[in-house]
């Protein structure tokens, strides 16, 4: 991860950045509107990014080794298969019965929560006409 910041007079830029091209384009950006100074830093990872990424590589279908799997349905009970192999986990590591009924439920909803938002937002991008139907009683026009 690359940070990139510009001090102005009144006001500071900072943006991060995956690519060292992209960075290096942002710094060219930030040098052409003359600021008192510019630093590229390399290697910086501020927390929440931290927390974001790892969530993201566990938890988003389409970055986990899960990706690879083409039928989403499938996926989706891999995860589920997944979730429960750790709520048996963290109870037998507590030793209480009660702790794994109390977490399958809880695991169980969250990731079929997340399903259903993610095919939600799949179908809306792929097929938005399928809620064509739900929109006003005019036919879905906005004024």
């Amino acid at each position: 991860m690359y940070r990139v910041s510009g001090y102005f007079k009144k006001h500071k830029v900072v943006e991060t950045f995956h690519d060292v091209y992209d960075a290096i384009e942002f710094k060219d950006i930030v040098d052409a509107n003359y600021p008192l100074k510019v630093t590229f830093e390399k290697g910086v990872y501020p927390m929440r990014t931290f927390i974001v990424n790892s969530w993201n590589n566990v938890m988003n279908h389409e970055l986990n080794p899960l990706r690879h799997i083409p039928d989403l349905g499938v996926r989706h009970v891999v995860m589920q298969f997944l979730a429960w192999m750790w709520c048996i986990i963290f109870s037998m590591s507590l030793g209480s019965i009660t702790v794994f009924g109390v977490s399958a439920v809880a695991h169980a909803l969250l990731i079929a929560g997340i399903v259903v938002t993610v095919g939600t937002f799949e179908t809306a991008k792929r097929k938005p006409q399928y809620f064509g139907g739900l929109g006003r009683a005019n036919g879905g026009e906005h004024e």
